[in-house]
């Protein structure tokens, strides 16, 4: 049955899924933005500092080169002698990680921290030019050479070249240690930063909630319209809303109040029209009679369908059990002498979100329809359509216990002036307004043996 929790959950899960929010979309979109800069500034930043540290680095570098420069003599047979005391105690700790090596043609020196350690052989650089190579890895040393042309006594011209290591650890680990320090600091102004974010589009999407909330008010009818207040930047949506749902219930009145009009008009031209007729004792008399109640019924019919289609979109709910009780007891009355038995299931919370006069149309000629086939019992059941929409469904189901519709008339039957049995007095048009009626809420009717032995109609209009 359309009604059952299982294929009702089967038909939500078959539904597309649903899009994310906005507010959702513009948080996702903030972060990527906010991680991609906060990389971009990262690198940035980490690339400037290495950079700024290895132009320091080779400045100091250069300061020993001129240390050691001052601090050499060259002797008359052309070897190296350089100080004790150059003026840098990193330069006279064995180990330190900061060396200095003097070499010539025939001759070289190491400064005292370079005691023990095996120094890479440099190539000679020309006088008077520079040379500055960074460190590939830790293991590497930092290097800057510069090439000095000495004359001797005797006008020769002795060229050696100062070259200053410095180990690649020690700048490596002061790097890392600056790029650790960073990336902490980007990734916690990045958490700050994001739910800053998060707080933003939460606080400046909360108009759009509250407007939300009063459209599902106006729903489930506990309000006429959207009251506010608002944001200037929404006002207009508002008001707008407002003036569309204003007009549509002021049109919708007036055509109710057009159609009332024509009916009334209609009545008493029909009522003098039969009254005219002398009786049925002719043929003729009997076909002017005729014409008569159908024109009659045919009028009714028309004005009831054209006003089912008036209904509004945001109409206030209905309960079910009060209509379904009004419409038994006067079915009662009109059906005394073949009612006997009137079962009826339906929660006391029900609603259905239409119109009372379209709900009382479907139960009323789906009732009356059970009264006239059914053999004194009938059976009247009803739920909710759930679903994740606020606007739930309903289903109704009307059964009762005479002679079941044979199949070869179900397919029709719900044609205009098509009749279950020509013997039951009717113009064959409850069923069909029924059916346009559940159609103009997208929803169906259905028809199957019933378990009371007749026949069972089912009616299920979906959520909206």
């Amino acid at each position: 049955m359309p009604g059952d929790p299982a294929e009702v959950k089967h038909q939500s899960s078959g539904q597309a899924r649903r899009p994310a929010s906005i507010r959702l979309r513009l948080i996702v979109l903030a972060v990527v933005a906010l991680a991609v800069s906060l990389g971009l500034t990262g690198l940035a930043l980490d690339s400037a500092y290495t950079r700024s540290s290895e132009t320091e680095l080779g400045s100091q570098m250069e300061t020993w080169v001129y240390l050691v420069l001052s601090a050499t003599e060259i002797d008359g047979q052309g070897a190296i002698q350089v100080q004790d005391d150059i003026g840098d105690p990193r330069l006279s700790q064995p180990g330190s990680g900061n060396y200095v090596h003097v070499h010539g043609d025939t001759t070289h020196w190491s400064s005292p921290s370079a005691l023990g350690v095996s120094l890479p052989e440099l190539p000679a650089v020309p006088a008077g030019q520079s040379v500055f190579r960074t460190a590939e890895n830790d293991s590497d040393y930092y290097v800057f050479q510069y090439g000095v042309a000495w004359e001797l006594a005797d006008e020769q011209v002795q060229p050696f070249t100062i070259s200053v290591l410095v180990a690649g650890d020690r700048l490596g680990k002061q790097i890392r240690a600056f790029r650790g320090g960073l990336w902490r600091s980007l990734g916690a102004a990045g958490l700050i930063l994001a739910f800053a974010q998060f707080l933003f589009f939460t606080l400046g999407m909360r108009p759009l909630k509250q407007v939300a909330r009063d459209v599902e008010l106006i729903e489930t009818g506990e309000r006429e319209n959207l009251q506010g207040p608002y944001p200037r930047e929404l006002e207009p949506l508002t008001r707008n809303l407002n003036r569309l749902m204003n007009t549509e219930k002021a049109n919708q009145a007036r055509y109710r109040n057009a159609l009332d009009s024509l009916a009334h008009s209609l009545k008493t031209p029909l009522a003098v029209m039969r009254a005219a007729l002398p009786g049925a004792q002719t043929r003729d008399n009997a076909a002017m009679a005729h014409a008569v109640d159908e024109m009659q019924y045919l009028v009714t019919s028309r004005l009831e369908r054209a006003a089912a289609s008036t209904r509004r979109t945001l109409s206030a709910p209905v309960r079910v059990r009060p209509v379904a009780d009004r419409i038994i007891a006067t079915l009662q009355k009109i059906h005394s002498h073949k009612m006997q038995n009137v079962h009826v299931m339906i929660p006391d919370d029900l609603d259905f979100y239409g119109e009372e006069r379209d709900l009382m149309e479907m139960l009323g000629n789906l009732l009356d329809n059970a009264c006239k086939y059914g053999d004194g019992r009938i059976q009247l059941s009803a739920d909710a359509v759930r679903s994740e929409k606020n606007r739930p469904g309903l289903w109704l189901k009307i059964e009762n216990n005479g002679k079941p519709v044979p199949e070869e008339l179900r397919a029709t039957l719900s044609q205009r002036g098509v009749r279950g049995d020509e013997r039951v007095e009717g113009h064959g048009l409850g069923l069909t307004i029924v059916t346009e009626l559940v159609s103009a809420y997208g929803g169906e009717i259905s028809l199957k043996d019933s378990e009371l032995g007749g026949t069972c109609f089912t009616i299920t209009i979906p959520p909206a």
